[in-house]
């Protein structure tokens, strides 16, 4: 014990008799390591985003919009409830998490594109490419620091909505699981349509040009693509039943093809997810008949939607960086 205690007193003297700016210099390093290992692109966008009551009115009013409609649709439904029970909450709160959930499904997909659009083609227009340039960084990390300083702002919109939806847990109807998958859509759809407008902002020379194409691309894969399959199953409703051939694996590839153009587009993957939690109480799939003696499962909309939009989203900002990368050399 004598001896520890010895061994300790030495190490604390060692330590002592070390000089004070010795101390200091090694306290230094680690407090600059942070700084320097951090994206300079992101801290810079951060800065410039949250700083100013700009981002503080933007929070305000989105939450006042969400608080007014919500409010709107619990006075309709109490009003138009006659029952002698009075309305019932479970299904209202149903309601009220799904109508939330669309009106941030909306503001992700219009908003977010606004945000990345003019990532690249902004820094042409004020002539501040060259400079960024001029700082050695690699494209990976322009690229990203833009993409990351967008969904840093999306998120927070994203999760200043969370009490909003948490209501129906008050009303009852709802479980974490589907507030887990509400969240995972968000992100997923905030991440490819930010990928989206960083693109577009790597090609076009021009914020605007790049603007109203990642706005095409949006209203495009949101609703041109519903109505186009809606179309498509009109029109080929009766195809399908004379011309088919009588067997179930062909029955099985168009459902399954169905089902795929369904799921990847925000909207109907959602009220997909919604109709396929409502009928057969399953987040994840569900049973479809295609005869007496087979059954095949069908995964929810949200599946799809999450792995599709994750690979393009991938894809997307892959095929940017190869961009500025090849802009720089």
């Amino acid at each position: 014990m004598a001896e520890s205690m010895t061994v300790e007193q030495e190490q604390l003297t060692k330590k002592s008799d070390q000089p004070r700016s010795a101390r200091r210099r090694g306290r230094g390093r680690k407090r600059e390591r942070w700084p320097r290992e951090s994206n300079p692109v992101l801290i810079k966008e951060l800065r410039g985003r949250m700083r100013g009551a700009r981002a503080f009115v933007v929070v305000t009013v989105y939450l006042l919009l969400l608080t007014c409609f919500t409010s709107l649709i619990y006075y309709a439904y109490t009003i138009d409830s006659t029952g002698p029970g009075g309305p019932e909450m479970a299904y209202l709160g149903k309601v009220i998490f799904f109508s939330v959930v669309v009106i941030e499904i909306f503001m992700v997909t219009f908003i977010t594109p606004a945000f990345t659009a003019g990532a690249i083609s902004g820094e042409r227009e004020r002539q501040t490419y060259e400079l960024l340039r001029t700082t050695l960084l690699p494209a990976s990390r322009v690229v990203f620091g833009k993409l990351l300083a967008a969904l840093t702002f999306m998120l927070v919109l994203i999760l200043v909505a969370v009490p909003m939806e948490s209501l129906a847990f008050v009303l009852g109807g709802v479980v974490i699981e589907e507030l887990a998958v509400a969240l995972l859509f968000l992100l997923v759809t905030a991440f490819t349509f930010a990928a989206i407008g960083i693109l577009f902002s790597a090609f076009l020379r021009t914020t605007l040009a790049a603007t109203v194409i990642s706005y095409v691309s949006a209203l495009l894969l949101t609703i041109g693509l519903p109505l186009l399959m809606l179309l498509l199953l009109a029109l080929g409703d009766a195809w399908l039943y004379d011309w088919s051939p009588d067997s179930w694996v062909f029955e099985t590839a168009v459902m399954y093809l169905i089902f795929f153009a369904i799921s990847i587009s925000p909207f109907s993957a959602a009220v997909m997810t919604e109709v396929v939690l409502t009928e057969d109480n399953s987040l994840f799939y569900f049973w479809y008949t295609v005869d007496s003696s087979h059954r095949i499962p069908i995964p929810s909309g949200w599946i799809v939607y999450t792995l599709v939009y994750l690979v393009l989203g991938i894809i997307f900002i892959w095929i940017a960086i190869l961009r500025v990368r090849r802009q720089e050399q």
